[in-house]
């Protein structure tokens, strides 16, 4: 005994769009009724919005940085730490009369102080006078830190 059976089998349709503008592609393969229920217009706006061009981000220089906000992220020598507010003081005092050039600030990080010098927006921007301190405080580190822009080297 041979038993027939006929299955009707429908193809999936294919629709390809190409954007004009950029050359995107976008493929879709779905059942024949399916596909009817989607029209034209609701592919083009959807692949409209997928090809939408995302702002690129390009490098910003230190003017244009500068104008858009006071402060920025980059670096600062620490010359050193202490427990007392009067030992900052001394360091502060032999650093401006040392290094008159550098901006100098103290900052009080519970429970030391600390003496920063400097407000450079690169490591290599900061190298020269890191080496020049460091000469007379073996223990300045360089560290990122939240410097002023307008101030920056």
């Amino acid at each position: 005994m041979c038993i027939f059976s006929f299955a009707a089998f429908q193809a999936q349709e294919r629709i390809v769009k190409v954007d004009s503008a950029t050359g995107g592609r976008l493929v879709i393969e779905a059942d024949k009724n399916i596909m009817n229920l989607i029209d034209d217009k609701t592919i083009c706006r959807e692949v409209i919005a997928s090809s939408e061009p995302k702002p690129v981000s390009k490098p910003i220089s230190p003017a244009n940085l500068c104008q858009r906000q006071n402060t920025i992220q980059g670096y600062m020598i620490k010359i050193g730490e202490a427990k007392s507010e009067e030992e900052v003081n001394k360091m502060m005092n032999t650093l401006r009369s040392q290094f008159p050039d550098l901006r100098v600030e103290k900052n009080y990080l519970r429970p030391d102080w600390r003496l920063l010098a400097g407000d450079f927006m690169t490591k290599q921007s900061a190298q020269a006078d890191f080496k020049r301190v460091k000469n007379t405080f073996p223990n300045a580190v360089l560290f990122n830190w939240r410097i002023y822009c307008n101030r920056a080297k």
